[in-house]
């Protein structure tokens, strides 16, 4: 019992490292999409749909009857949550045309450091200095922090550890899908990560006015 126990407290930790898995693997298809001429609006809103329609099913199975608890008050959240947790982060598709993936998905790590900063802020984390828990919280934000300004600025030689030809891939014909601005790219990327900090906060507000995931 206490076994079964302590494995499913490692649950969380494990399902958020596949996340991150997930996450990058989603760039680097997302690049090569991108630069094949699609546009970022698009494939959104193919990405957007395709995951309503895996996602009605669960709701109607689990959460048969839930509906008629949306008051105007959960849907307001509800939309502010669409809007901050899925609209502007979209930008980060564009941005990722405009740069690479190795660059964009390093922006990630800022979503950590902005999710705790407003967690502190209000209130929703406590940040106690003299305790360890409070010293680990502050040193994983410097490292995120740090690896973010690292791979930003560094500019090292190109690494191939395996052939990149895909077949119908051209990055040279379709680079000028969005005309590669660095710097447009890296305040989008911004933006959209910010936006996703966000919305974890909006999420928990979320949660409690209307506690129905699917």
């Amino acid at each position: 019992m206490g076994g079964s126990t302590n494995v499913k407290e490692w649950w969380p930790a494990v399902f958020m490292v596949l996340v991150q898995i997930f996450t990058t693997g989603l760039v680097l298809l997302t690049k090569v999409v991108v630069d094949s001429g699609s546009l970022a609006w698009t494939l959104l809103t193919y990405r957007f749909f395709l995951g309503a329609i895996l996602t009605v099913p669960l709701a109607m199975f689990f959460e048969k009857g839930r509906l008629k608890e949306l008051k105007l008050k959960a849907f307001i959240w509800i939309f502010t949550s669409a809007l901050v947790g899925f609209t502007i982060p979209g930008l980060y598709y564009i941005g990722l045309g405009d740069t690479s993936p190795g660059y964009a998905i390093n922006f990630y790590n800022i979503i950590p450091i902005a999710t705790f900063i407003l967690a502190v802020l209000f209130r929703k984390e406590s940040l106690d200095m003299r305790s360890l828990v409070g010293n680990i919280k502050v040193i994983g934000t410097l490292v995120c922090v740090g690896g973010t300004l690292v791979i930003s600025l560094y500019k090292g030689k190109v690494l191939h550890l395996w052939p990149t030809n895909i077949i119908g891939y051209h990055p040279k014909q379709a680079g000028a899908a969005f005309g590669h601005h660095h710097v447009r790219g890296t305040v989008l990327l911004i933006t959209s990560c910010l936006s996703l900090a966000v919305w974890y906060t909006v999420q928990a507000q979320m949660l409690k006015v209307f506690p129905y995931k699917y």
